[in-house]
């Protein structure tokens, strides 16, 4: 997490992750919201996607937060791999909603602490085949999703990094 009164000297691998990062949130969007529409589980494949790009560019201060969320997204895929699809998916969730609980520090977004929560319920209406419940908390999730990405491209990208002297590595 940034402190944005600090720029720091950012190369071109620090623009490049902070954009993936972000991108990774944009993604997240309509993977989220397709998921209950979903049959053929393009909207999975696209929500890991959304997860790596954000676990694998973090700019978090704090060595086992960043690794918890990294290790969600990695054993999420590992076990979507292996055939565990809705396993698989709950990794990417824990990671993108542990970011969005991180996120409203930034923004104070209303009800972005809760996107973990809306993205609990959305792993476990999918799991029991509850469409109708699935489909408006992933309208919810994906609507948080879209906010935070557009809070987060309107800020300059200096103020994911932070700074690189309190970094744990």
């Amino acid at each position: 997490m940034a402190d944005p009164h600090i720029k720091p000297e950012m190369d071109w691998l620090d623009y490049l992750s902070v954009c993936v990062y972000r991108m990774g949130f944009v993604l997240a969007a309509p993977s989220v919201l397709l998921l209950p529409w979903d049959t053929v589980y393009p909207a999975q494949k696209m929500c890991f996607v959304a997860a790596i790009m954000c676990a694998s560019c973090l700019h978090i201060y704090m060595k086992p937060f960043r690794l918890l969320l990294q290790a969600a997204t990695w054993g999420g895929l590992g076990c979507a791999l292996f055939g565990f699809e809705l396993f698989g998916l709950g990794g990417a969730f824990i990671t993108l909603g542990g970011l969005c609980y991180k996120e409203y520090f930034c923004f104070r977004v209303p009800g972005l602490p809760l996107q973990p929560l809306f993205l609990a319920g959305l792993w476990f209406a999918l799991a029991l085949g509850i469409l109708p419940f699935a489909q408006i908390l992933a309208a919810i999730a994906a609507l948080l999703f879209l906010i935070v990405s557009i809070a987060k491209w309107r800020m300059p990208l200096h103020f994911d990094i932070g700074d690189k002297s309190k970094y744990v590595v």
